[in-house]
């Protein structure tokens, strides 16, 4: 079952070096609705441009649970876009 929202959630992510002088950010907890997440398994990530902003999606997994989060790096804030379940 796929439930589609907007909500703002807490990451637990790490920031890193990568190639060209950018950085890799690496998430591992999420909190959603007081509960936590850890990420057993990422998924895709990639970077959208949307007008003149631009935005970080990652979709990653814990269990039978399956998450797609933003990332806004002007605010630092992160919002869970969909959740799929089993």
């Amino acid at each position: 079952m796929r439930e589609q929202c907007d909500d703002p959630v807490s990451v637990l992510a790490s920031f890193a070096p990568g190639p060209r002088n950018t950085m890799r950010v690496t998430p591992h907890l999420l909190k959603w609705q007081g509960r936590r997440y850890r990420l057993s398994t990422m998924g895709l990530y990639h970077p959208e441009r949307r007008g003149t902003k631009r935005v970080h999606i990652f979709s990653f997994s814990c269990d039978e649970t399956a998450f797609r989060v933003e990332l806004d790096p002007e605010t630092l804030e992160w919002r869970l876009k969909e959740v799929y379940y089993g």
